[in-house]
């Protein structure tokens, strides 16, 4: 009987995490394979190659949104031992979820103006980290 994989802990010390990019995350969730990667990733550590076939993305286009994921602070590498011993890379989402705010809420202001005088719709994106 085979046991599952065993996670290492990430590479990097957590305590240098950088924090998830507002701008940044909003931009990747407009893409339809970041949401399909993210999807499948759900609350499992996995290696790319799983994340593909559970997203029904190529293994290419999986490391690219992973590279831009992890820039922004929302998923991590660590380093899985396989059963028979083998070292694998794997990602893991580093929060738990996000609220996104627009301007017509009740209790948000609506519009707010830049210094051209302009006004803007307000969106406000907050993250929930995992305490892992």
């Amino acid at each position: 009987m085979e046991s599952p994989p065993t996670s290492l802990p990430a590479s990097h010390d957590r305590s240098e995490e950088q924090s998830v990019d507002p701008d940044q995350l909003l931009s990747l969730l407009g893409d339809e394979y970041t949401r399909a990667i993210l999807d499948a990733l759900g609350t499992e550590s996995l290696p790319a190659r799983e994340i593909a076939t559970r997203a029904g993305v190529s293994r290419p286009t999986v490391y690219r949104r992973l590279d831009r994921l992890e820039a922004a602070g929302v998923v991590e590498p660590t380093m899985t031992i396989d059963p028979d011993g083998h070292h694998r890379q794997a990602f893991r989402l580093t929060i738990d979820g996000f609220d996104l705010t627009l301007g017509d809420q009740r209790d948000a202001p609506t519009e707010s103006t830049d210094a051209t005088g302009s006004s803007a719709e307000t969106i406000t994106l907050s993250v929930r980290s995992n305490s892992t």
